[in-house]
């Protein structure tokens, strides 16, 4: 049985792609990569990851957002900028967007008042969010259900929290998305735990490359630098964890993948 993968988050138009990106592609295909979501975090990024996708139309997509880290810098018209590329049959999702209270780039103040700007452009234009959170759960929670009225359509991307904050994320109708820091024995222990109670009809698989090199494969390639052609090991981490084959987890996140991000079939 041949397996197909669906990797909802690769950073593409990184610059450590600049020199490699057609053969990283190339690699993707081979290990078996159906379709590949790009995440864009500024309106810019959003407008070279839509030139990004012409490289493997079929392969590629992307979403459509500003990052939280990016807040501070957005325009007085981004939203409108935001809503015409979004129009763009290769965007799929409205983010990466959210709440990063970790490191504060860019103020608490202005990055909420940016995700509530592009919450309201997911329900305006159909399209799910593709969130970020990191050390602000509350608020990020709070700003969801207020800003929403019943079930969210979106995913929670590189999910890492404990069972708690995982079933606020179910409860809202998120689906959950984990990457290879389900690999790393220094900080996997809370999602290791987490990962035991998420439905299998609400789990999605990235690579969230170049970061988050499954650390089976940094000791052993010596490099850091990840590739959506290692979305295997994630998964074949999560199969291990979870008690079911990895054949039944390619085929389940697809099909979680294609029901959420509908326009990967148009």
């Amino acid at each position: 049985m041949t397996m197909e993968f669906i990797d909802i988050g690769a950073n593409l138009t990184h610059e450590s792609f600049d020199q490699d990106r057609e053969q990283v592609l190339e690699n993707a295909i081979a290990a078996g990569l159906d379709k590949i979501i790009i995440t864009a975090t500024s309106v810019d990024e959003t407008s070279k990851a839509i030139k990004c996708t012409d490289l493997n139309p079929s392969l590629l997509w992307t979403t459509a957002g500003v990052h939280p880290h990016n807040a501070k810098d957005t325009g007085n018209d981004f939203i409108e900028e935001l809503e015409k590329l979004a129009m763009h049959n290769k965007v799929i999702a409205i983010g990466e967007c959210g709440l990063d209270y970790h490191r504060n780039f860019s103020p608490p103040e202005i990055q909420r008042i940016i995700f509530e700007k592009q919450i309201k452009l997911s329900l305006k234009t159909d399209l799910p969010l593709f969130l970020h959170q990191r050390d602000a759960h509350e608020d990020f929670i709070t700003m969801l259900k207020e800003c929403t009225i019943g079930n969210i359509n979106g995913v929670t991307h590189c999910f890492t929290g404990d069972k708690n904050q995982l079933k606020d994320y179910l409860d809202l109708g998120l689906y959950i998305g984990i990457t290879g820091w389900i690999c790393d024995p220094r900080r996997n222990q809370a999602l290791l735990e987490s990962i035991k109670y998420i439905p299998m009809d609400r789990l999605l698989i990235e690579t969230d490359a170049p970061y988050l090199m499954p650390k089976q494969l940094e000791k052993k390639l010596k490099t850091r630098k990840n590739e959506p052609k290692y979305i295997r090991e994630i998964a074949e981490f999560i199969s291990s964890h979870k008690g079911i084959k990895i054949e039944s987890l390619a085929s389940m996140t697809k099909i979680n993948s294609e029901k959420l991000f509908r326009r990967l079939l148009d």
